[in-house]
């Protein structure tokens, strides 16, 4: 599996683009480790990168004189789906605290609740952060029906939290 730049996601559509982050935050699981808080942050260079495009996008078919008429059609479906990445980037956001203390916890004087807690909010802002990808996905792909919001969209598989390290 690849590993993602947000330079790498410059030659695709927003769709693919939006697939190729999906697919690199579940082939990439964020670890209860120092090494998840380099995880988390990759991920967050990713989700801020396509937010800015699909911002940078719609913002193009708004006001750029030369802009095309599908340039133009394309802005209510970039700016929904910025919005679900702008969430997909807070959640990834959140989910740094609990991977911090997860990897500053010592297995010896850790207590289980807070282990447990923090895994607990870890998987939530984890899986919350696929669900507005895939809403994000499917502003691209579906058209707005007049004067409604679009149906949230199926949520993706979520990987198992990172199991905790047996205390004896």
């Amino acid at each position: 599996m690849h590993t993602y730049k947000p330079t790498d996601l410059d030659d695709m559509t927003m769709a693919e683009a939006i697939d190729a982050v999906i697919a690199d935050l579940l082939h990439h699981p964020v670890a209860a480790s120092p090494h998840g808080v380099f995880t988390v942050l990759r991920h967050i260079d990713l989700l801020c990168h396509l937010t800015a495009r699909a911002v940078g996008d719609a913002h193009f078919g708004l006001a750029c004189e030369h802009a095309d008429p599908a340039d133009q059609e394309r802005v209510e479906p970039l700016g929904r789906a910025a919005a679900h990445l702008g969430r997909a980037t807070a959640h990834y956001t959140l989910a740094l605290a609990p991977v911090i203390a997860l990897s500053k916890s010592d297995a010896r004087s850790a207590k289980r609740l807070d282990v447990f807690d923090a895994l607990s909010q870890l998987t939530k802002q984890v899986h919350d952060a696929l669900l507005a990808l895939s809403d994000a996905r499917t502003c691209l792909s579906t058209s707005l029906p007049p004067g409604g919001q679009a149906a949230p969209a199926a949520p993706p598989s979520v990987p198992a939290p990172p199991a905790a390290k047996p205390r004896h």
